[in-house]
């Protein structure tokens, strides 16, 4: 194999590589929003459990027919509150995983580099870009971790 198709291939092994990069951290971002969005949903579930808890405490000392029918509502909402939750920590480990996902083809990505030919690796801006995209999912790591 001649050095321009050494290069030919590295170029396209370095595209690809941040084509697979880039979507996998816009699933991260993706599985974030759904998170977050699992959070409110949960959030209002408990506020209409805590609601519906206390209109059953109310109808309790009047009617005990109406208590019964409340109290099944309650354990509905209870019901929901518990899938609800499940769904939340379901996304958070997917969002682990495309964690988990990003750092190993950032690692794919790093054992491809080491295989080309140093002198196609001398003469390709590429790789700084590569570098560029691998300390981007590092950065977004960081902060999916801390938030």
């Amino acid at each position: 194999m001649n050095d321009t198709w050494a290069a030919v291939l590295a170029i396209s092994v370095a595209v690809m590589a941040l084509v697979q990069v880039s979507v996998l951290i816009g699933l991260a971002i993706a599985g974030r929003k759904v998170a977050q969005t699992s959070e409110r949903v949960v959030s209002i579930a408990e506020t209409t459990q805590q609601r519906v808890e206390a209109l059953a405490a109310d109808v309790r000392l009047r009617v005990d027919g109406v208590t019964q029918r409340v109290n099944a509502v309650a354990d509905d909402v209870r019901g929901v509150t518990t899938r609800v939750q499940q769904v939340a920590s379901s996304v958070s480990d997917g969002v682990q995983r495309v964690e988990e996902s990003v750092r190993t083809a950032g690692e794919r990505l790093s054992t491809t580099i080491d295989q080309v030919p140093p002198s196609v690796k001398k003469g390709i801006p590429a790789g700084l870009a590569i570098l560029a995209a691998i300390r981007t999912v590092q950065q977004v790591r960081t902060r999916l971790r801390a938030s």
